[in-house]
């Protein structure tokens, strides 16, 4: 059974958002671009936390119409360009899950989670959307390790 690594209040988080419209393990190129936004404003990689805003739910919307924002933690004040955009991630409760592995296998995380996690334990979601954090990147798919963050009640 998945039960989540913990339950968590956080503070709503700044971020550097670049919008991906379109299947969700196509979003490299926006992962470039904002990685290239962050290296051009000199921002600090080493405080910088990865994140994803998973907005729509890919049994319902068409494939070409999912939408997601690639975000980088805000270190700094700078200058907005290039489609990138000053965003929050909402602040509030959440059940947070760890997913090992590849991104191509987070949709059995999220079927596991959806699925039957929240009805087994007759969870209440709140009106905002999932977010994932990119713990552990640039290694091997089978080492990546990905929290995602369900927003609940």
């Amino acid at each position: 059974m998945l039960e989540p690594v913990r339950i968590e209040t956080i503070n709503s988080i700044e971020v550097y958002a670049l919008r991906h419209v379109g299947d969700y393990l196509k979003c490299y190129d926006t992962w470039d671009k904002l990685v290239q936004f962050a290296w051009n404003n000199s921002l600090n990689c080493k405080e910088m936390r990865s994140f994803g805003i998973v907005y729509d739910d890919p049994d319902v919307v068409e494939t070409s119409k999912l939408r997601y924002d690639a975000c980088v933690s805000k270190t700094k004040e700078v200058e907005l360009k290039n489609g990138v955009e000053l965003k929050q991630i909402e602040g509030g409760k959440y059940a947070i899950f760890l997913h090992k592995g590849s991104y191509e296998s987070l949709i059995e995380t999220y079927t596991a989670v959806f699925g039957s996690w929240v009805q087994e334990n007759n969870v209440e979601l709140r009106d905002a959307p999932p977010i994932e954090e990119y713990i552990v990147a640039d290694v091997k798919p089978e080492d990546l390790r990905t929290e995602l963050w369900l927003p609940i009640k």
